[in-house]
């Protein structure tokens, strides 16, 4: 235990001994995730609403318009129909409501009614929208069962829901769902700094083998499983760093909510960290030069995290690149914080906690096994 101690506190003295790696290590990571969520922020402004309103003379589908339009949140404009698309597309507006032409009876014999939102951004952006829609057509719909289907029995409750309850105040409603997007894709880059610092890290065996110092620790009573532990906690420290200050950062510097519990989403990111400190070691093993274990770094690192939903909602690609998603540690770790954000419990994810435990045992072992296999050590260039 004393020889790992010491060889973990010699990996983060030769890791820190340059005061630029403080700033690349610890600090670079949470100005790129303050950034990110900085950006992200611009989201805060008015959600770019389309409606097309295809009972345009239904007296309910006119005040659900102008309900929607005193809304702080929400900047409407009236979209045709053959524009609908387009307008989405080119991000001219961020949702489209469409209002069927039965909205008023339906709503008034207390039927189901379905609102179609277009949207490409995803339902975490257009959540808001979503809840006040469905505040408004579950009223309806209560009012509706309500008066019986009597007609003259609607109007009177109809009468009375308006000047009541119309307007949902933002101090009634917050509207978290910002916060959690913007949690999701921050902690997205964070995972792909949280790769690259791990893999960086463990490039330092690469140099001991090149500079001898590997072989001549081995004549010590020190053992590969020491040498190769001490390596992988020193990583680990790194990383639990790194998302403690994240965290830190976005709760009490930026204020978000990231609707789930600190503690939860540390152990997440603890959890992933030893997946990016094991697949450091797994691209060690099959290199024989810095160069190229950056290299394979670079080729790995940036098109999984990019399949995975790190940089954009993973609901914006193609169906099948997100199955492709499915086979890659990052997907699963985004998807447990979702999922917390969406009211499960810490036990309901265990599963997926499971899947990145059995990635970084994969990668571990697979690594280790090449390591020991691998005789070229003497010839590294």
């Amino acid at each position: 235990m004393r020889n790992l101690f010491l060889l973990t506190l010699n990996t983060l003295k030769i890791t820190f001994r340059k005061k630029s790696s403080i700033i690349v290590y610890l600090i670079l990571p949470v100005i790129i995730v303050i950034f990110v969520m900085s950006a992200y922020s611009s989201m805060d402004a008015k959600i770019k609403v389309g409606i097309n309103n295809k009972a345009q003379n239904g007296v309910i589908s006119k005040d659900f318009v102008a309900a929607l339009s005193r809304q702080d949140k929400f900047k409407i404009q009236q979209v045709n129909e053959e524009d609908i698309n387009n307008f989405v597309a080119e991000g001219t507006i961020d949702c489209v409501i469409t209002i069927p032409f039965d909205f008023d009876k339906d709503v008034s014999n207390g039927t189901m009614v379905k609102i179609q939102i277009t949207s490409i951004k995803g339902e975490e952006a257009t959540a808001w929208v979503q809840n006040y829609v469905n505040y408004y057509v579950k009223s309806m719909i209560m009012l509706g069962k309500a008066s019986g289907k009597d007609k003259a029995t609607f109007n009177k409750l109809y009468k009375s829901f308006k000047v009541q309850t119309l307007t949902v105040h933002n101090n009634i409603l917050k509207d978290e769902s910002r916060d959690k997007l913007k949690t999701v894709q921050s902690i997205g880059f964070l995972i792909m700094l949280m790769l690259q610092g791990a893999t960086t890290t463990s490039g330092l065996i690469l140099k001991d083998k090149k500079e001898k110092t590997y072989f001549r620790i081995f004549t010590t009573p020190v053992s590969s499983r020491i040498y190769i532990g001490a390596n992988i906690l020193a990583n680990m420290c790194i990383m639990l760093t790194q998302s403690i200050l994240v965290i830190f950062a976005s709760k009490y510097i930026l204020k978000l909510t990231a609707g789930l519990p600190d503690l939860q989403l540390l152990i997440i990111l603890v959890l992933f960290g030893l997946v990016c400190v094991t697949l450091g070691i797994l691209l060690v093993a099959f290199s024989t030069t810095t160069k190229q274990a950056g290299t394979m770094a670079i080729l790995i690192i940036i098109p999984t995290c990019m399949l995975s939903g790190c940089f954009w909602p993973i609901d914006l690609m193609p169906k099948y690149t997100q199955q492709i998603g499915d086979f890659l540690p990052q997907t699963w770790a985004l998807e447990a914080i979702r999922q917390l954000q969406n009211g499960k419990t810490f036990v309901a994810i265990t599963p997926l906690l499971g899947i990145l435990v059995a990635f970084a045992l994969a990668f571990f072992l697979i690594g280790m096994y090449k390591m020991k296999n691998n005789e070229n050590f003497k010839n590294f260039i």
